[in-house]
């Protein structure tokens, strides 16, 4: 597969038909697709059965049908309510990308979590814009705006965290929002506007001003390549240089949160993670960079061009961060 243009902030290396089909399960229906399609939910949490590993789903939310693929640990209670992770994917990409690039499956088996890895608006692989992301965003490499779907992903958040619910009680204190390059822009403004998402961690993505945030205090860790060509690395990193028109958002996010402006940095493989000093106790800020590194998730594990395996796992860090300052 040869590298797109800047133009497309991600390309996928995983064709639809990688897809698994699901299970039929008590109050769904079996899209002509094979995929399941959630018609009304129990009263209860964990009750639905048969709904474990890996599967493969639809939901209509705000007039869309979503596809999403959810992870559920098999060892697990359904009773016992379990954090959740979002995975959002990158331009041109799809959510079986990101469950092979991210290894989240294997993480969620060893830490007991639900993992959810949704499809873009346009669906999988598909040159329409994946997400809502906001305006005014940070700008690609090219110095074109990212594109930004016109749909309501929020609702579709919901939507997925409801019919999660049917097979395993969630710890709904404890949701997390992360996402790669689109899906980072996307992680940051559902960091930005949703009370109920406790931390995110946007990898390769860019966001706004935050002007406009409806939710307060976030815990945030950042990653982003130094060498990254398609999303500039100073759209997150005020070391690097910002785009025009743009603030970095560690900085942002930082200032939002209420941090000071100096740092203390930890050396991971292959970079850095500087931490805010000061920061209250439900607004750490974390940035990551990766030396040398370009557009890909760092520590990814798959075969794509996307998935850099010699640095340090985001994976894991996120979810180090995640237990340490969103608990």
């Amino acid at each position: 597969m040869s590298r797109p243009s800047p133009v497309c902030l991600i390309a996928t290396a995983c064709l639809a038909g990688c897809h698994e089909p699901a299970t039929q399960a008590p109050d769904a229906a079996v899209a002509p697709d094979g995929s399941m399609a959630i018609d009304a939910a129990p009263a209860t949490c964990g009750t639905r059965t048969g709904q474990r590993g890996k599967t493969n789903r639809t939901i209509r939310a705000a007039g869309l049908d979503r596809t999403y693929i959810v992870y559920l640990p098999p060892d697990v209670d359904p009773q016992t309510p379990v954090p959740l992770v979002f995975v959002h994917h990158g331009y041109t990409m799809s959510a079986e990308a990101m469950y092979q690039i991210t290894s989240y499956a294997a993480l969620a088996d060893a830490e007991h979590i639900a993992v959810a890895f949704p499809d873009g608006q346009a669906g999988p692989d598909s040159l329409g814009a994946p997400w809502n992301v906001g305006s005014d965003v940070c700008r690609a490499g090219n110095g074109a705006t990212p594109p930004s779907a016109p749909g309501d992903d929020f609702a579709m958040l919901d939507a997925i965290e409801a019919d999660i619910s049917l097979d395993q009680c969630l710890d709904t204190s404890h949701v997390f929002v992360t996402g790669f390059s689109m899906g980072g822009y996307f992680s940051h403004h559902a960091g930005c506007m949703r009370d109920d998402i406790r931390a995110v961690a946007p990898h390769s993505g860019g966001t706004h001003a935050l002007s406009s945030c409806a939710a307060g205090h976030k815990p945030i860790i950042i990653f982003h390549g130094t060498a990254d060509a398609v999303v500039p690395n100073g759209c997150d990193d005020p070391a690097a240089i910002q785009p025009l028109g743009a603030t970095a958002s560690a900085t942002a996010w930082a200032m939002k949160n209420g941090c000071a402006t100096t740092t203390t940095s930890h050396a991971v493989q292959g970079g850095t993670c500087r931490y805010y000093d000061d920061c209250p106790p439900d607004g750490q800020v974390a940035l990551c960079t990766f030396t040398n590194m370009g557009h890909c998730w760092a520590g990814g594990t798959s075969q794509s061009i996307y998935a850099c395996p010699a640095y340090a796992d985001a994976t894991a860090l996120e979810w180090s961060f995640f237990k340490q300052y969103a608990w």
